[in-house]
């Protein structure tokens, strides 16, 4: 039980440093957690998802259209395709394509658990008249996000692997605008982006850092093997 503690201690000690490094990517994240956190407790989720919805124009629709699919999974995808053939970064594609499988499947199962319907599933006719046809889907499976969880698990992975700490941000707000993507398209409410938000960024984390750990103990192991030899 003591080694298991121990362990279980060690690898949060290194998260915690892991963050602490990155402190002004999380920072900034946690201030849109809290934002979007107050905004949540201050409305009904059908207000704020009108509030949130102010303007709407031909333009907007083709630009978040195209903003959203950075979200999709084919996205990280290709970007872990692009990163192990143009930069050989083999941690790094391992790292993105890990946190989008397992931040996914954690999101497809917490979407089967609360069975959350859509924003044009509750609302009434004449409520809101901004939902796009082919595109404001209809269903219960809103809670959480699965493009938000996915934005923010692969900007969470860039940003800890970027040399410039500077494009954290970069990535943390094409993450955010991404989220605001899923509302404005009529697809979510703010407390589906914003779970999706925690929980691509905490499972990103956690892929960074056990990974990490485990490729330096097998690096450490094979350099005492050597040097005995």
């Amino acid at each position: 039980m003591n080694i298991f503690l121990h362990k279980v201690s060690y690898r949060m000690l290194t998260l915690y440093r892991i963050a602490r490094r990155h402190r002004v990517y999380f920072l900034a994240f946690i201030f849109f957690i809290i934002t979007a956190s107050i905004t949540i407790c201050l409305d009904n989720k059908i207000d704020c998802f009108i509030k949130l919805n102010p303007l709407h124009e031909r333009w907007l629709d083709v630009f978040f259209i195209g903003l959203t699919w950075l979200g999709d999974g084919l996205f990280s995808l290709l970007a872990a395709a692009l990163v192990a053939l143009a930069w050989r970064d083999y941690r790094l594609t391992i790292h993105i394509v890990i946190a989008y499988l397992l931040s996914g499947m954690v999101a497809q199962g917490m979407k089967m658990i609360w069975a959350a319907p859509r924003p044009r599933a509750i609302m009434e006719p004449g409520v809101y008249k901004n939902f796009l046809a082919g595109i404001s889907g209809v269903g219960h499976n809103s809670f959480p996000s699965g493009h938000t969880t996915t934005a923010f698990a692969l900007a969470t992975i860039l940003a800890l692997h970027a040399s410039n700490k500077r494009w954290g941000l970069f990535f943390l707000c094409l993450a955010v605008a991404v989220a605001y993507s899923r509302i404005y398209l009529g697809q979510h409410f703010l407390p589906d982006v914003t779970m999706g938000a925690l929980l691509g960024t905490t499972t990103a984390l956690f892929v960074y850092g056990f990974i990490n750990i485990n490729l330096r103990k097998r690096t450490a192991g094979e350099a005492s093997v050597v040097a005995g030899n």
